[in-house]
């Protein structure tokens, strides 16, 4: 072979070798996707809700005082926190505190007048005895003892009654709560209940308050564990159903249910509004998977894709809840097993995967 000839012949064996590639450098990469375990769950029957949180029946109160009179004194603002027998406003007390003298110096002029009277008519009944009195004279004076006593009664109720008028000037917490309205200013005059001086409401429980239908609230019962969640917090209050109203709404012809909550943090709010699940029944034994691991199928059901030996395998599934990115499903899965929740939602049944860690 001529020396050019072997030089063309070495050229092309070299691009030959240089268009050659390994196989692992032709396959693609796997799919990437997260896992988590299938934890144990519990199937129940529930009913989801949706209404305002509001104070206990009883435990919002309206305050004005029992006299009328200028409001010298309103310790408190909107928002407040108070505590039980906390004076919190007071009328102007000089009216009340006058007749209050007034009443005790009724009282000592009556005492005075009584202990005169007793004198006088132990003196006659003395002189009666010994024939220097008549007895005339003797039942004159104890009848004026028993009017002079009558008086001192009716001026000992006065003077209670100025006391009690006294206590009426100032308004007090009736239970630890928060100030949730103001209706009369400093200074200004008050008189009767309208409009009140103050709101005060209890916030530890609070309550929900829910309409449902007539065919729901059938299903509800007085002591059934309710979950309350609400937009801004974090996690789920924890309470039950407080009462079913025995009356339908004539509007709505819907029926208030109370669910309550313990609230000793003041986390929630009055007026805010809130959503709950009422759990009716407990169906037995679930599993529990992140919302994200169901998964579409051709027939409109869910399914979960198990992982098993780098290979993912679709299985089907029943969802019996789902709240707060949470599912109880049923189903061919044990606890333990490994679903996907990420990259999971077109892998085709069997396909191979790279798991994230």
């Amino acid at each position: 072979m001529s020396p050019r000839l072997a030089l063309l012949a070495c050229l092309f064996a070299s691009g030959v070798g240089c268009q050659r590639t390994s196989p692992e450098e032709a396959a693609p990469p796997l799919p990437r996707v997260r896992v988590v375990p299938v934890a144990p769950g519990q199937a129940v029957r529930g009913l989801r809700v949706a209404g305002l949180l509001a104070a206990p029946p009883g435990r919002e109160v309206r305050l004005s005082p029992r006299v009328p009179g200028r409001l010298s004194l309103l310790r408190v603002a909107e928002g407040d926190r108070v505590r039980a027998g906390e004076v919190l406003a007071q009328v102007d007390p000089l009216d009340a505190t006058a007749e209050l003298q007034q009443a005790e110096a009724a009282l000592r002029e009556a005492s005075s007048a009584l202990d005169a009277a007793k004198e006088k008519r132990a003196r006659t009944d003395v002189l009666a005895e010994h024939g220097v009195a008549a007895r005339q004279d003797a039942e004159q004076d104890r009848s004026a003892e028993a009017a002079a006593r009558a008086t001192e009664a009716r001026a000992r109720s006065a003077l209670e009654l100025a006391r009690r008028g006294v206590g009426r000037t100032s308004l007090q917490a009736p239970f630890d709560g928060v100030v949730t309205a103001i209706g009369v200013r400093q200074g200004e005059m008050v008189e009767g209940a309208n409009p009140p001086v103050l709101q005060v409401s209890a916030t530890d429980p609070l309550e929900l308050r829910a309409y449902v239908t007539q065919q729901e609230a059938a299903a509800v019962q007085p002591g059934q564990r309710a979950t309350l969640t609400v937009d801004g917090l974090d996690g789920a209050r924890e309470g039950e159903v407080a009462a079913v109203s025995p009356a339908v709404d004539p509007q709505s012809g819907n029926v208030l249910i109370r669910l309550r909550f313990a609230n000793p943090r003041g986390e929630l709010r009055l007026g805010a509004t809130a959503k709950a699940h009422v759990v009716l029944a407990s169906l037995g034994s679930a599993l529990a998977v992140p919302s994200s691991a169901l998964l579409p199928r051709e027939d409109g059901g869910l399914a979960v894709a198990r992982l098993v030996d780098g290979r993912v395998h679709r299985l089907p599934v029943r969802v019996v809840s789902e709240d707060e990115g949470a599912a109880v499903i049923q189903g061919p899965l044990s606890v333990g097993d490994s679903v996907v929740v990420e990259g999971g939602y077109s892998l085709p049944d069997d396909a191979g995967v790279e798991v994230l860690r």
